[in-house]
């Protein structure tokens, strides 16, 4: 005699998202650590990790350390998350480089078909110096471009400098 058990099984993935796809942090200013993390100015721009799923989740931020351009981290930056939880992530930020940027953050979640991430926008503005100097009745004017700087105390001023000798 014959007898059937009925199975039932049910496939599961991590289920993991952030609380936002765009992070807008405005005008920031070159060389100048920004934070986002809910004691900061941009406490209103926070990021959340969330798990939906019922299984834990191994995740990894990738870092983005270009010091002539842009060093960001995100913290913590890789653990698990674990299911039905949350983790409040920090953020900081340095840009070297002035103008518009949109900068990717790409998280990598352990058995998720694609990865995940957020967008980072900002208006970054450089040093700006203009000087005049004056000598034997001749003056001339050189301008630093809204540029690169190397350090946070580093400027490079370009422009021209012209002073008549007699």
């Amino acid at each position: 005699q014959s007898q059937y058990v009925q199975l039932l099984a049910e496939i599961q993935r991590p289920h993991v998202s952030l609380n936002r796809s765009v992070l807008n942090l405005g005008r920031i200013y070159a060389g100048v650590a920004e934070y986002v993390n809910p004691q900061s100015k941009h406490a209103k721009q926070s990021l959340t990790l969330t798990n939906y799923g019922n299984l834990p989740a191994h995740f990894r931020f990738a870092v983005k350390n270009d010091p002539e351009r842009i060093i960001a981290a995100v913290e913590p930056s890789s653990g698990v998350i674990q299911p039905k939880s949350e983790i409040k992530l920090k953020l900081s930020i340095t840009a070297f480089v002035g103008g518009n940027t949109n900068e990717l953050f790409i998280c990598d979640v352990k058995d998720m078909e694609l990865p995940i991430g957020f967008e980072l926008l900002a208006d970054i503005y450089g040093l700006n110096v203009a000087y005049e100097t004056q000598e034997d009745q001749s003056a001339s004017v050189g301008i630093m471009d809204k540029t690169s700087m190397t350090g946070s105390s580093a400027v490079r001023v370009t422009g021209s400098h012209q002073a008549s000798t007699k």
